[in-house]
Order: C-alpha cells, then structure tokens, then sequence
C-alpha cells in the first residue's frame, strides 16, 4: 500500500466517516452503518474471526490489507490499529478502487446506485407540490407579521407596555 492510499485513510478519518478499532468497527457492521471492514496484515486470528463475523448478517464487504498495524495506526492517528470500518459509501468506494480490488467496488458502486435513488425519492416527497391551475385561494386578511410566519409579542401590540420585572425577594 503506497503513502497516498494512507494519506486516503486518514482523510476518511478526519472526516468522521471511519469506525476505528476492531470492536468499533464491529458495531458498526452489526448496526448496519459500515460500508466496508478493513483488517490489517498481522491481526490476530481473534480478531479476523470477529470481522468475519461482523460482516455476515449484513454482507459487509471484509478488505484484507498488506499493512501491519504500526502503519496503519500512523496513518490514522493512533498507535496501532487493526481492523477499522468505513462508514460512508462513496469513501469506501474510492478506497477500494485506489487499491485496486475492482469486485468490491463493484459492489459498492451498486450499492452507492441505490442510495442515490433512495435519496431522490425522499427529496422528491418533501418537495411542496403548487397547487392545482384555477384553483382558487381561500383566506381572510393576514396582518404582515402572521405573513412572515412571525408572532407578535404583547410589547407589540398597540397600546400594550411592557411589564416590569420584579427583581430581589418576595415578601411575606
């Protein structure tokens, strides 16, 4: 793994979008918010069972790395660092095509498809339809403030003072 895929990951973490750590990471493929797992080179077999376990009910793509801890670690900020999660598909999708694993990104890039899709129908949902041609409006006169979508305060309200405030103790 060349400095720049490194410089990538660390990118991916400042910008939140990584679960860091095996047991964070797990988490995150159990509730559903991983895009992809990521183990180091020299992990332990307790915790390549746990990602492959991780990935399982979800179908989290596992992304074996030819980086040891150390590195990784240095490249994210910490000390070592054996297994991590992306949380966000277009990074995932990047990073699998930096390093050249072309079925994942595949699927990420379906996956990514989707959530594009799903994005626009919810958008479109929220959008306020305009009332139909000819229809007429209906309404009495609004003051400009209830326009605006303001209230008005008492203080200003024609004729109306604003009250006092009563300050130190209250007497018996």
């Amino acid at each position: 793994m060349n400095d720049a895929v490194l410089g990538f990951l660390g990118l991916i973490r400042r910008a939140g979008a990584m679960a860091l750590g095996a047991e964070d990471a797990y988490d995150a493929a159990r509730l559903g918010k991983a895009r992809l797992l990521a183990v180091a080179s020299d992990a332990s077999a307790n915790t390549r069972s746990g990602m492959q376990n991780a990935r399982g009910e979800r179908d989290v793509p596992l992304l074996p790395l030819d980086e040891s801890k150390g590195r990784l670690g240095e490249a994210l900020g910490v000390k070592e660092c054996a297994a991590f999660a992306v949380l966000d598909t277009g990074f995932a999708l990047s990073l699998c095509e930096k390093l050249g694993e072309n079925e994942t990104a595949e699927l990420l890039r379906a996956r990514l498809e989707r959530e594009k899709k799903r994005k626009s129908k919810k958008l479109q949902k929220k959008e306020p339809q305009a009332p139909p041609t000819g229809a007429v409006k209906r309404g009495g006169a609004r003051s400009a403030a209830s326009r605006a979508g303001q209230r008005r305060t008492a203080s200003a309200k024609r004729g109306s003072k604003p009250t006092p405030r009563v300050t130190g103790k209250r007497g018996n």
